[in-house]
């Protein structure tokens, strides 16, 4: 199986106070603590356990910020991790960080990400393998995440065949694929904008998501024409992989999880 470069998004929205990072007095989100850690160590702690990882680089927008933080130390000192500065949106953030041939092929992910685990990066990895993919984007559908956990989310992609949820797990495997990524320079959340849809996708594209005329399997289809490569949208088995600390709700649910994760 291919090794991959691991790169967390770790970067504060130009111009917005984080209201998380606010309540907890911190700089950034990621330094926030939960469960005896740093948002963004759980998700570093987890990608050293993965022996489909090979080197990690945080993208952040003050290259001091991890600075004295254990599990960037440690995966450091080890060669494993770096920092570097992000880019003014998440696609140039993204270049940034694969700026040369031997980062790729990369997995992207963001610090907040706290209950990504070792089995969903292996199943991700290993469906990107299975379907010989040069991108892919990690779902999981909506009746996984509610039947564990009914609070986990309240806004899903609709498509034709099932609603889904992103679980901020990417991949991106050459550098002729890396301009899918551009879909990115105007944000991400694009269930909340047909804005952002119609910028990223086009016209049609944005017609046929915003009223679910494709299945997603269809609309992967027609995504990887548009950029002339091979998209898939893995399906992740576990309920907790589109739980991530976006705001006061789904930090109590993901402190709940951590808390069970140890204690069992």
């Amino acid at each position: 199986m291919k090794k991959f470069h691991a790169v967390v998004m770790a970067a504060q929205r130009v111009g917005v106070v984080n209201e998380l990072a606010a309540d907890a007095a911190v700089s950034h989100k990621c330094l926030i603590d939960m469960a005896g850690k740093k948002l963004v160590e759980h998700v570093l702690d987890c990608l050293d356990q993965s022996p489909e990882i090979e080197r990690v680089t945080i993208s952040i927008d003050q290259l001091d910020v991890m600075d004295g933080v254990p599990a960037y130390e440690r995966m450091k000192t080890a060669g494993k991790a770096r920092v570097v500065l992000a880019g003014a949106d998440l696609y140039s953030s993204f270049v940034a960080a694969v700026e040369g041939d031997a980062l790729l092929p990369a997995l992207v992910t963001t610090a907040d990400n706290v209950l990504l685990s070792p089995p969903m990066v292996a199943h991700f990895c290993s469906e990107i393998e299975r379907t010989r993919s040069r991108a892919a984007i990690a779902i999981t559908e909506k009746k996984v995440l509610l039947d564990v956990y009914p609070d986990g989310q309240r806004r899903f992609h609709r498509f034709a065949d099932n609603e889904y949820s992103n679980c901020n797990l990417y991949a991106i495997m050459d550098r002729e694929t890396t301009d899918l990524a551009s879909v990115f320079q105007t944000g991400g959340q694009f269930a909340k904008s047909l804005y952002r849809v119609l910028k990223a996708f086009g016209v049609w594209n944005a017609i046929a998501y915003r009223f679910a005329f494709y299945s997603l399997d269809k609309g992967m289809d027609r995504l990887s024409k548009k950029f002339n490569t091979s998209l898939v949208a893995v399906r992740m088995p576990f309920p907790e992989a589109p739980i991530d600390v976006d705001n006061f709700r789904s930090k109590k649910l993901a402190s709940e999880i951590l808390a069970d994760r140890q204690a069992g």
